[in-house]
């Protein structure tokens, strides 16, 4: 195919009747249009320059003279010996700019290997003008993602011919489009990432090892107005006392900062990451969501006083609408002694509907300290006894050895208390109730109470937990509220109900092993 081409090119020649004897004028293009292209090249100019000086510097003593060529074969650079380039580029005006194209520049490689994709190589009287036939010219296309961006030629006079020249410079061309292939990945990487900074709704902050600022995005910069470039971040509230425990060692994960700008307060979370010789803080403005849950958990509160209101109307219309047909009786004369006790039982029935309607939405004043749960179970052993012993129903213990508990032993047996009562009620004449004391795993104790009754039907157990929702006929359903409550928002535990498979009711109160008094928040 080569061959070929050279064929063609040079009947082409013939044709256009060139005399090979005769240098031809080339075409140039203007100075200003050349130093856009080597702008436009510039990093690969670079590149090709520090190859080749290497090349160069191992082929001493023999004159070898590179020529860079656009795609469209322009000249944009020659490196290399200094003879070559007054006889051959100065003399004949083969010089920067010039266009190596179009029918009148004859056989040659430069454009062999822009047309043909293929290194090229014409030796001597391989070219048509004879001016060329004392020069042995090498050409290699350059690629950059598979796409020709020009080329790499050699040039050397006749005598110094060899065919590793052209193998040397195969090597040295792919190590370029290596390079230059790196580079264009890195610089895609690079724009990807500054595109991502830029437009990020996280803020980041690069700053040196001393806590010097040396990058910021416009994120972080809408955040932290006041802060500027070069200035250092320890100077900042509250990044004072974070720097510190950073450079301390101290891992810094989203740590809660409050911040405040012209917008007003603004909540973040704040990362810090080693990066190179510094460190990369990251800035999650989380300001909106924390509105969002608030407004969430203030429609739950509605919901749930929406419920309880509800529910609290429903079940005291009933003794309300007993108490009024009763006065109406007396208002009409038609009194009767019996009347009193019913009416009595109607307003204690509201009267306890309230109460624990109150207990439920009122805070709870903590009395924490140290417990051992077994004895807060025999302190109340005789109370439920009394409730057991009136089904005959049996109360086996099964006590493991746990250690104290950080609690309020007082509401804990209020949750004891309503759970026994329950399962005494759910069980038949001469059942069964275990109660079991063990530790759960290292950090937590298990209080399981179980009977051997029916258990929650599936669309009861589904729900249990809702308030008025009961299996017991004159039940209101407050009291699991309750024990939820003080199980899991007071003593940061788990109260959990489920059926067993083989009938029964279980109840599983998790409770925190706390090794140290605190204050709950």
């Amino acid at each position: 195919m080569l061959d070929e081409y050279m064929a063609k090119v040079r009947a082409d020649c013939l044709e256009y009747r060139l005399d090979p004897n005769v240098i031809p004028v080339f075409t140039k293009i203007a100075p200003e249009e050349l130093t856009r292209i080597q702008e436009e090249y510039a990093d690969t100019l670079a590149i090709i320059r520090s190859f080749m000086d290497k090349f160069l510097g191992k082929s001493k003593g023999i004159p070898l003279l590179v020529a860079v060529t656009d795609h469209k074969a322009n000249f944009i650079e020659y490196i290399g010996d200094a003879s070559l380039q007054e006889t051959v580029v100065n003399k004949i005006g083969l010089e920067k700019g010039v266009q190596f194209s179009g029918i009148k520049v004859g056989v040659n490689s430069i454009l062999a290997a822009l047309e043909l994709q293929r290194p090229v190589q014409t030796i001597g009287t391989d070219h048509y003008f004879h001016f060329l036939h004392q020069t042995a010219c090498y050409s290699v296309p350059l690629y950059l993602q598979d796409k020709i961006i020009g080329t790499i030629s050699i040039m050397t006079f006749l005598d110094y011919a060899h065919p590793m020249i052209m193998a040397s410079l195969e090597t040295v061309v792919d190590s370029i489009e290596r390079e230059l292939n790196l580079l264009e990945r890195n610089r895609y990487l690079n724009e990807m990432n500054q595109m991502i900074l830029e437009k990020s709704n996280t803020g980041y902050v690069v700053i040196e090892k001393c806590g010097k600022i040396v990058k910021i995005n416009p994120k972080a910069q809408s955040l932290l107005e006041e802060v500027k470039l070069d200035h250092y971040i320890q100077e900042t509230v509250p990044f004072t006392a974070i720097h510190e425990k950073f450079k301390k060692g101290e891992s810094i994960r989203d740590w809660k900062v409050g911040l405040s700008n012209s917008k007003g307060p603004i909540i973040c979370l704040v990362d810090y990451f080693p990066f190179l010789e510094g460190s990369l803080i990251q800035l999650r403005d989380i300001t909106e969501y924390k509105k969002t849950e608030s407004y969430i958990q203030n429609a739950e509160k509605l919901s749930v006083v929406g419920e309880l209101a509800a529910g609290v109307a429903h079940e005291i219309k009933n003794p309300l609408t007993i108490l009024k047909g009763f006065i109406q009786l007396i208002q009409a004369n038609r009194f009767n002694e019996t009347y009193l006790a019913i009416m009595l039982k109607e307003i204690e029935r509201i009267d306890q509907i309230t109460n624990e309607f109150l207990v439920l939405s009122r805070p709870t004043v903590q009395e924490k300290s140290l417990y051992n749960i077994q004895k807060l179970f025999v302190e109340i052993e005789v109370l439920l006894s009394s409730f057991a012993i009136v089904k005959n129903i049996e109360i086996v213990h099964h006590y493991q050895d746990t250690p104290a508990i950080y609690c309020d032993g007082n509401q804990l047996k209020q949750v004891f208390i309503n759970i026994v009562k329950n399962s005494v009620e759910a069980v038949d004449y001469n059942g069964k109730i275990n109660i079991v004391i063990e530790p759960y795993n290292k950090k937590n104790i298990l209080i399981r109470i179980m009977d051997n009754g029916n258990g929650f039907p599936e669309h009861i157990l589904s729900k249990v937990g809702q308030p008025f929702l009961t299996t017991k006929e004159n039940g209101n359903g407050l009291g699991i509220i309750i024990c939820k409550r003080i199980v899991e928002n007071i003593h940061k535990g788990e109260l959990n109900i489920y059926n067993e498979e083989n009938g029964g009711a279980v109840v599983d109160i998790i409770l925190p092993q706390h090794t140290e008094i605190h204050i709950d928040e």
